[in-house]
């Protein structure tokens, strides 16, 4: 069950194929329970933007906009959020569900290499190897991701 887990199929494929395995869904359940897998991220929530008569200030006064011109509203940029570096462990086990999440049983070596990971130079030091295998099994996207979603996450000593 554990191989047919890939990040890619939805529950209800992995239960039609451990059909044959007996019992698919307490079998997912219990790689969920002893942390072989993770259960899926739920999607953020859509959020439509206001409509710009929405958006004002409550008691301050506009004045309509002139015939023909589209409104506008000045917003701020997001500041990004930042999370803070994790432990070690966890770290690791960050980048080696991120590799499994997105490479599957291919990424396996991979993975292989940064659990051996000793201390956060030595995973920091596996940056550019599990760049490269990334890129070789997914795409330069799944590299940015990466680098955007886990890297700054990683301890730095």
């Amino acid at each position: 069950m554990l191989i047919m887990v890939d990040g890619q199929r939805s529950r209800s494929e992995l239960d039609k194929l451990s059909a044959g395995l007996g019992g698919g869904a307490d079998l997912l359940e219990q790689l969920l329970a002893h942390g072989w897998i993770a259960a899926p991220e739920p999607p953020a929530p859509f959020r439509e933007p206001l409509p710009v008569s929405d958006t004002r200030v409550q008691g301050a006064r506009q004045s309509p906009p002139a015939a023909g011109a589209v409104p506008t509203v000045d917003a701020a940029p997001a500041a990004p959020v930042v999370s803070p570096p994790l432990s070690f462990a966890d770290a690791r086990r960050l980048v080696v569900r991120f590799i499994n999440d997105q490479v599957g049983p291919p990424g396996e070596a991979l993975a292989i290499r940064v659990e051996a990971c000793k201390t956060a130079v030595e995973l920091r030091d596996q940056l550019p190897r599990i760049r490269e295998g990334l890129k070789n099994h997914r795409s330069a996207a799944t590299v940015q991701r990466f680098d955007a979603d886990v890297v700054p996450r990683l301890p730095t000593h």
